[in-house]
């Protein structure tokens, strides 16, 4: 049975180079809770995930793809389960059950958006490029901008005024008092939309959500990473 009980062992992420993709949600945990990790595609290059994930390189826990956490003979796969339990280990949030359901709760929601984002890009191949795939995808990239897209920002959008009644100069956080996981996890969706589905992320009246992406863009240790050279580039499309 694997054990995360390392203290000497190194955090890694196994992902995709030059992208942000959805390694980016496990990145942001770490770098603002000020744990160093190695972001071992980025490392080691793209070939080293391929081995880890699909070659044989992981002897651990069987995974299906990446994002994979691993720490010493512990591995762990899925966007939002590595994120609820990074949440867990790092103390954030709140301790009862309720809350860290909330939490659970938008990492899953945030999981749905993202699927659906990526989606539209690739009606007609879901695995290939969008770049065969440009005409077909435009109805459907306009539904998610026009139909979708409004409902998950005003779903976070009533999360926060429901947290407290946060206001613009002030958005506050989406469950508890504090930063957690579902922060940045939502953080980062409305940067991604607004990277990929701009025109209609501009025309949405979503006052506290627009603002609580940028309070999470501004914090100290958020702000550094965005502009270092550890910070990915945007994909193309996709909601990467």
């Amino acid at each position: 049975m694997a054990s995360a009980d390392t203290a000497n062992a190194e955090w890694k992420l196994w992902y995709w180079p030059g992208i942000k993709g959805r390694g980016e949600y496990v990145r942001l945990v770490f770098e603002e809770a000020g744990v160093p990790y190695e972001d071992v595609g980025v490392k080691e290059g793209f070939d080293s995930v391929v081995q880890f994930c699909f070659k044989g390189g992981n002897k651990h826990f069987p995974v299906p793809a990446p994002p994979v956490l691993q720490i010493g003979d512990f591995v762990l796969c899925g966007t939002n389960v590595i994120m609820n339990y990074l949440n867990t280990k790092f103390g954030w949030g709140p301790a009862d059950a309720e809350s860290r359901a909330h939490i659970e709760q938008i990492l899953a929601v945030v999981t749905d958006a993202v699927a659906e984002g990526r989606l539209a890009f690739h009606p007609k191949d879901f695995y290939a490029s969008h770049k065969i795939q440009v005409e077909e995808s435009k109805p459907y990239v306009k539904q998610y901008g026009e139909q979708r897209l409004p409902k998950y920002m005003q779903h976070f959008e009533d999360i926060l005024k429901q947290n407290g009644g946060g206001t613009p100069e002030a958005p506050g956080y989406l469950v508890g008092s504090s930063i957690t996981a579902a922060d940045l996890a939502v953080y980062h969706y409305l940067a991604a939309a607004e990277q990929h589905y701009r025109p209609y992320f501009e025309a949405q009246a979503a006052p506290l959500a627009k603002a609580f992406q940028a309070s999470i863009a501004q914090r100290p240790r958020i702000a550094a990473y965005l502009a270092s050279p550890r910070c990915q580039p945007w994909d193309k499309d996709s909601m990467m």
